[in-house]
This record gives structure tokens, C-alpha cells and sequence, in this order.
């Protein structure tokens, strides 16, 4: 059954799902964020809009309850952080909580840094955030305010001080309203299940968030903040799956690429775990001695000499051709910058400063010792009073960490590489970060919020990739196993690589079987230094002409599917997948078939640059933009046929040393029609025509039609197969003719018109019997009266205002009527003639007459 009359069609969605009085102006009130440091707005998705909407309801119901509205289950990169700030302004202004303070409360400084300057930049909020930075402060502020507020502080403010532990005394009771809510991010973490610092003396309603599902082992949290809600226990549920097919995240796979550890005879491989949660967990003062003793143990494990260099010459040449392969997909800008960016986790803070400099004496240029250049960094925490030198020669202040966080998320900076232990694995949003080097064996849901790094959305990117030189497979199914059945079954975060060499292979066969007709193989073996650039034109060539069976969209199931199109879907997902897996060890054997499979998929991908840039080339000729995606992938395409070249080539092939209609010949003609690329010469010759028609049409509305119309007919007869290639170019040929002779036309009158008179004059021309009654030279005084009558009314803002529009109606129908123009033709030159002039109005209007242009 519809859940919408009419089906559920984009528009019947709108109309039905979004339009609804009451929901459209909650959307319109609630939802729309104004952030305008970034000079932007935010509106919600419809997932956050239900779950912030809910999350508000139970914050309500809690405070008058028991005061647990419960955990929302967001996945990471889904606009969690988004979430909190409409959730706390819904709050705030709820008449039923009496103006209620909120604290939001994280585990660490600086995911609590990250979420405050995302409160901090948001308009939306009833009042600014504020950052408590203090045990006695967050005490005092409590204490003192009676109403409104919201405080950010993190979990560690709320213990004891030194004097209450030792003297045995309780927490004391941090404020007796009952109207205080507090929001947690990340809730999973098993911390949270004993604080009493708040969960029993400051508590109206406990409201969290999660990007990771609570496990079985988290019962203790589920205590705290409730087991409450419609889906299985949460308030709302976002699974990774729903995120990646809304195109709110990618999807990310894991390629194993584990470097052997080197194991002291004193050290149990099985504690390895342990002792790497010892260091991910070791936030308390009493743990610092077992923290120090597990930090000995993985540099000996993970930091040997030997395993860093090996670690680093397999980084350095799978980076390098990773970022190779990921130029298409999200781009370098004009300024530089780099291709995508990658995190490289490590172990421990010296494993860090290992890695660097293996990776410096394998690559010097990448190293600087200025924070804001260099193509890697190292961000963690640091000690100055503590730290060896070698820590702090990479430790930063907070100013340099923000730069460097800053340039991490900058596309156009040159920064690649970032280094890290423990700090940016959660709550860090970087879309062009699309590759994680994960060295620690990290599992749970701390692997999963490290690998959701890398599963944001950026241009073009439709993929992650999570390497793990640590043993990582068994955790990854372990923690995948408390998500959800479609999670489960999706792998949408931490799928094998092994799945996308299976992808790749079908890409593979699906696109050998759309060319069968095409004998490309054997045109690649020709002994030419031209062979492979001759054969991938040749079969755009074939792909893009319509009497390739498979191209007529009458013949076809569904029209849109034809060949070329399927080709360039195909080839597509080919690159992509290729991308993700072309360092994988065991690719090639997926190929035994096929020993030259990377010739042949470079060849896939050229084609589909052909395609892609003719696409381009055509939308350009017709005066359309080109999508951003395009022209990035376009730009960053190394052959030398498509930089500059596919037309101008496809002309000096046959003869023409520069694409311009005014050298085009019989002798010419001959050769664009004998081409061996019929179709790709027929397309270039119609770009070129096109292009003509929109210079000198450029302000004349009647001819621009007349051509178009023209230009498309002939198309459309082409593509019917109504047309051969070479007589297809012969009409283009007669076209193109007319289109220069165009230009002179106003030459023939006399006095002559020029550029801005004959187009009124084609205005009042171009309907019925007008010329062959009144004759051109009448027609001509016409448009030369019309001109100046026209200029002298103007007002800057005419098109906005229709008294202005109405004396220019009144004043052409009278300069009509006077010259005896037919009165059954008069209704619609006077329109066509008002079209034509919104495209003088502005500049007359402000200008004068503009300078005559040809």
C-alpha cells in the first residue's frame, strides 16, 4: 500500500511528507541552522529531523519520570554533532521545562574542544555555550544558576577532589533544580556507568547520543541513561547501512596488509589486547603505572626497527599509488593541495615518531619543521615536563594542534599524511581524509569510530579504505556483530577488500562483454606508437554512435540504458573499485584469463574519459555548465589526447590545423566524412557549430531559436539513423555556412543595422505575413525606432516593476500601430520584442547604450 496518494515519487514525498502545514513549520522553525562564520545554513535531513524530534519528546516525558529519555544511535558521520545543537535548542524552548540548563558532557578535552565550536558557530541556539574548564567551576556554575544556560565539561570534572577521597566523603549535591539535562556523546563508553558525580545529585532528564551501538557488555550504561524507546531499546536509530544508501556516508573496506610482530620471549601474544586497552582506557591517575608498562610492551611489539622500516616502505609505495588512484574521484584544485587525504595510526606516541622519521628518510620532501607546511604531521597529546625530546620536538600548543587539524580538513592544502595515537579517532570530521593506516589493535567500538575517519562524503569519493598493518580481521567481526541484521549482512564498515576484487572482476567482464563488437584487443596490439590512443578513440567513437546496436532508445527496454551509457556506468564502478584494490597482493589473480588486465582496465578508464570529455564538451557548446565532479575528473587526467585535444586532433586528422569553421572546404569535408572516427568528427563539427550560433546569436532571440531548432532536428533525424555519418556533415557543413553569413546580415540593409538593431528587427520580422506585406527596409526603420524608443523608457529595475513593463507595452503597440504593422501579428511581436529586451535592460538601463559589439 502507498503510504502517500499518488505512490512515492520524489514529488508526492515532498508534498505529502515535507509540506505538511505542521511539519513544514516545525522544519522551517526548529531546523534550519544559520552558521555564519561559515557564511552558511544547515538544514536537517529527514533523520535528524525524527530523531531530534523524539529526542526532545523523551527528554520531557524523562523529567517527569525517572528521568532517563534514553540513548539515540546515530552512526558516525550521519551529523551526530548537528543533532545534539537542535536537540538542546528544542529543549531549551520547551514551555514545559521552564527554561531548562543543559550540560554536555564528553570523555575527552578534545572531542569536548570539537563539539563546542560546533555549538559555538550555531545561530539557532537561544544562548552562546560556554566551556567549564574546572572541577570547582563546573561546581560553582551549577550552584549559581537557576535558570537557562549551557555548559560543555567533560566527564573527568565531575570526580571527587584529592580532599573527599581521602577523607571518605560523598559527592555533594551539585544543585537541587530539577530542571538540568544532561547530554552525553558517545554513551557506549563503560565509564559512563558509574557516574554518580551526577547520574544520582544532578539529574532531570540523561539524555545521550552514540555512533556505535551499545554492546551486551554495556549494561551498566544502559542503567544509567535507560533502555528506553521504539527500536530495540534506542530512541532512534541511524544503522550504517540506512547512512550509505541515503549518501550520508561511504562505505568503507578493510585490506589486510599485516606486518609480522616482533615478540620478545618474555611477552604472551595473547595480552596483546590487553594491553592495548590498558592504553586506550588508561584516563585515571592510579593507572598510570600499568598505562607506562603496556606502552613498553607495544613499542617493543609494533615499534622493532625492523617491522617500522618494513611499515614504512609499504605505506610509502601503497599511499603513493592509492592517492594515484583516487585523483579522479576527489580531485586537486588549481591552488595544489593534495589528493585526498590518509590517517596513519599508530600504537603508541613513539611509534608515531618512528614512523615519521622512517617515512622522512624514505621521502625528505614530505618532512617541514613549519607547522603549516609539510606533507605529514603528527598530532597527539604531550607532556612538556615529562616527555623525552624526541616526543617533543612533534609536540604542538593548542594554536599549532588547531592549524594542523585545520589543514588535515583543507582539500587544497598540501598536508597527506596524519599521524596519530589516540587523539582525532573520534569526533574528528575530515571528508577528504578517504585511507586509514590503523598499527594498534584497536577493536570494539573504538574500531569502529576510528574507521568511520574515513567514511565521509567528499566530491566524488564513494568509498573508504581501513589498511590494518595490525591483526584486525577477527575484531572487526566482533564489533560488527552488535549492529544491526542489515549492518550485518552490508558490511558497510570494515567489508574485505576481498569484495571489491570480486566487484572489479565482474566490472571487468560486464564492460569486455558491452565492447564485443569491437575488436579492441587487436587494435591495441598494433605495432604504432598511436595504438592505444587510436583505439580509445575508436571505440568512443563506437560507443556514442547510434547505429551501434544498442544505442537506439526506441529499441530498448528502458531508453535511457543505451551502450554508451551502460559503458560509462560500468566503467565507472570499474575505477572505482580498482581504486580501492590496485595494491591489493593478490589481485592479479583474479586475471589468470587475462595477463594483460591492467592494460585493459587503463584502457576501460580512458574510454570512459572520451566519453566523459566529449559529455562535457557538448554541455559546453550548448552554453550549459558541467558539473563540479566532471570538471574535477576531467582535470586531473594525464593523456595528453584529452588535456587539450579531442576535437582540435580530430581536425588536424583530417587535414584542418585549427578548429574554426571559416577554413572549412570541399577538400576538407571529404576527409571529416572518410574519418575513421565518423561520428566523434560529425559531434566535433556540430560543438563547433554550436558554439558559433551562441557568439553571433548571443542577444538575438528569434535566430538563436531558429538555429537550435535547426541544429537539434538534425540531430534527432541523425540519431533515428535517418542520416548517414558523412551526410550528417554535409548538413552540418551547409549550416555552418549559414551561421558565418549570419554574422553579416545586418550589412545588407541600408542603412545597416547593426547587432542590437537586428535583433529587433528579427523580433517584429519573424511572424506571418509581416515581411512579405510591410518589406525589410520598413521593417528595419522599425527595429532602428524601437532601439531608441525602448532606451529612452528604461528604468534600472524595470523587469522587477510592471508599470514600467506596461508604458513599454503601450509604447511599442503604438510605434506598431503607426507603421501599419498587421494587426493580427501585433500581440505577439510585442512580446517577443519584450523578451529580447530583458537582454539589454540591465546594462541600458545603468549604461546607456553599450559599445557595438560583432
Amino acid at each position: 500500500m502507498d503510504l502517500y496518494p499518488g505512490g512515492d515519487s520524489g514529488q508526492n514525498l515532498a508534498l505529502h511528507g515535507l509540506f505538511t502545514q505542521p511539519r513544514f513549520l516545525t522544519l522551517v522553525r526548529s531546523f534550519i541552522n544559520f552558521v555564519p562564520s561559515k557564511r552558511m545554513k544547515r538544514i536537517a535531513k529527514p533523520h535528524q529531523f525524527h530523531a531530534v524530534t523524539r529526542a526532545a519528546e523523551a527528554v520531557r516525558t524523562a523529567s517527569a519520570s525517572d528521568g532517563k529519555a534514553g540513548v539515540v544511535w546515530h552512526t558516525q558521520g550521519s551529523g551526530k554533532s548537528e543533532e545534539m545543537v537542535l536537540t538542546t535548542t528544542m529543549v531549551m524552548k520547551d514551555p514545559a521545562l521552564l527554561n531548562p540548563t543543559v550540560v554536555v558532557i564528553t570523555d575527552r578535552t578534545d572531542l569536548d574542544d570539537q563539539l563546542y565550536s560546533t555549538f559555538l558557530e550555531s545561530e539557532i541556539l537561544p544562548e552562546a555555550p560556554k566551556q567549564v574548564l574546572t572541577r570547582a567551576e563546573v561546581r560553582e556554575e551549577l550552584a549559581a544558576k537557576r535558570v537557562g544556560g549551557i555548559l560543555f565539561t567533560t566527564l573527568q570534572k565531575f570526580g571527587r577532589t584529592k580532599e573527599e577521597k581521602e577523607s571518605g566523603a560523598d559527592h555533594p549535591l551539585l544543585s537541587d533544580r530539577r530542571n538540568i539535562v544532561v547530554v552525553v556523546d558517545e554513551a557506549h563508553r563503560s565509564h559512563y556507568g558509574s557516574l554518580d558525580g551526577y547520574a544520582r545529585h544532578l539529574r532531570d532528564a540523561l539524555l545521550a547520543f552514540t555512533g556505535t551501538p551499545l554492546s551486551q557488555a554495556d549494561r551498566n550504561t544502559r542503567e544509567v541513561f535507560g533502555d528506553k524507546g521504539d527500536c530495540n531499546g534506542y530512541i532512534d536509530v541511524y544503522d550504517l547501512k540506512r547512512a550509505a544508501d541515503d549518501g550520508a556516508t561511504v562505505k568503507v573496506f578493510h585490506e589486510s596488509r599485516v606486518i609480522q610482530l616482533v615478540l620478545d620471549k618474555d611477552i604472551d601474544p595473547t595480552t596483546i589486547d590487553e594491553e592495548a586497552d590498558r592504553i586506550t582506557d588508561g584516563l585515571d591517575d592510579t593507572e598510570r603505572r600499568r598505562v607506562e608498562q603496556a606502552v613498553a610492551t607495544m613499542n617493543a611489539m609494533y615499534g622493532a626497527p625492523a617491522r617500522i622500516r618494513d611499515l614504512a616502505e609499504d605505506l610509502v609505495k601503497h599511499w603513493e599509488e592509492r592517492r594515484e588512484r583516487m585523483e579522479p574521484f576527489v580531485g586537486v584544485s588549481e591552488t595544489g593541495g593534495a589528493s585526498g587525504k590518509a590517517m596513519v595510526v599508530c600504537a603508541t606516541r613513539e611509534i608515531c615518531v618512528r614512523v615519521y622519521d622512517a617515512l622522512r628518510e624514505l621521502r625528505p620532501e614530505w618532512h617541514s619543521d613549519e607547522v603549516d607546511k609539510g606533507a605529514m604531521k603528527i598530532v597527539f597529546s604531550s607532556n612538556s615536563r615529562k616527555d623525552a625530546e624526541h616526543l617533543l620536538a612533534h609536540a604542538l600548543r593548542d594554536g599549532q594542534r588547531k592549524a594542523v587539524i585545520n589543514r588535515a580538513k583543507d582539500p587544497d592544502d598540501e598536508l597527506e599524511l596524519l599521524i596519530v595515537n589516540n587523539m582525532l579517532l573520534t569526533g574528528f570530521d575530515a571528508p577528504p581524509v578517504h585511507t586509514m593506516y590503523l598499527d594498534r589493535p584497536l577493536k570494539g567500538a573504538n574500531l569502529m569510530q576510528a574507521l568511520a575517519r574515513v567514511n565521509r562524503r567528499f566530491r566524488a569519493k564513494e568509498d573508504g579504505l581501513l589498511v590494518g598493518y595490525a591483526p584486525l580481521t577477527e575484531n572487526l567481526q566482533r564489533a560488527i556483530a552488535e549492529y544491526t541484521e542489515a549492518d550485518r549482512q552490508d558490511r558497510t564498515l570494515g567489508q574485505d577488500l576481498d569484495r571489491a576484487l570480486d566487484e572489479l572482476r565482474n566490472e571487468y567482464d560486464v564492460l569486455t562483454d558491452i565492447l564485443r563488437g569491437f575488436d579492441w584487443r587487436t587494435r591495441l596490439a598494433t605495432p604504432s606508437k598511436t595504438a592505444f590512443i587510436d583505439a580509445a578513440m575508436r571505440a568512443a567513437n563506437y560507443l556514442r554512435d547510434p547505429r551501434t546496436a544498442g544505442n537506439d532508445p526506441e529499441k530498448l527496454d528502458d531508453p535511457r540504458q543505451t551502450l554508451g551509457r551502460r559503458f560509462r556506468e560500468h566503467a565507472h564502478r570499474l575505477e572505482r573499485f580498482y581504486a580501492l584494490s590496485a595494491s591489493a597482493k593478490n589481485i592479479g589473480e583474479r586475471f589468470p584469463d587475462h595477463p594483460a588486465w591492467r592494460r585493459d582496465i587503463q584502457f576501460f578508464v580512458e574510454v570512459r574519459a572520451y566519453m566523459a570529455k566529449y559529455d562535457a564538451m557538448d554541455r559546453e557548446a550548448r552554453g550549459l555548465p558541467v558539473a563540479r565532479d566532471v570538471e574535477l575528473y576531467l582535470a586531473q587526467l594525464t593523456s595528453s589526447v584529452v588535456e587539450t585535444g579531442g576535437v582540435t586532433d580530430l581536425f588536424a586528422e583530417a587535414g584542418l590545423e585549427t578548429a574554426d569553421l571559416t577554413h572549412l572546404n570541399d577538400a576538407l569535408v571529404a576527409q571529416l566524412q572518410n574519418s575513421e572516427t565518423p561520428h566523434l568528427a560529425a559531434e566535433a563539427l556540430r560543438r563547433l557549430i554550436e558554439r558559433k550560433m551562441r557568439e553571433v546569436t548571443r542577444h538575438n532571440i528569434v535566430r538563436r531559436t531558429t538555429f537550435s531548432e535547426r541544429l537539434q532536428d538534425l540531430m534527432v533525424r541523425y540519431m533515428r539513423q535517418q542520416y548517414t555519418s558523412a551526410e550528417l556533415i554535409a548538413k552540418l557543413v551547409e549550416m555552418a555556412k549559414e551561421v558565418m553569413d549570419d554574422a553579416r546580415r545586418g550589412e545588407k540593409f541600408n542603412p545597416p543595422l547593426d547587432w542590437r538593431e537586428l535583433a529587433f528587427y528579427d523580433a517584429v520580422a519573424d511572424h506571418g505575413t509581416a515581411r512579405s506585406v510591410m518589406g525589410d527596409e520598413v521593417l528595419a526603420g522599425i527595429a532602428r525606432e524601437l532601439v531608441a524608443e525602448v532606451r529612452s523608457k528604461l528604468k534600472p529595475d524595470w523587469i522587477a516593476r510592471e508599470p514600467v513593463r506596461a508604458r513599454l507595452r503601450s509604447a511599442i503597440k503604438r510605434l506598431l500601430a503607426r507603421r501599419n504593422y498587421p494587426p493580427d501579428q501585433e500581440a505577439e511581436a510585442i512580446n517577443l520584442v519584450l523578451k529580447q529586451m530583458e537582454h539589454f535592460a540591465n546594462e541600458w538601463s545603468t549604461n546607456g547604450t553599450p559599445e557595438s559589439r560583432t
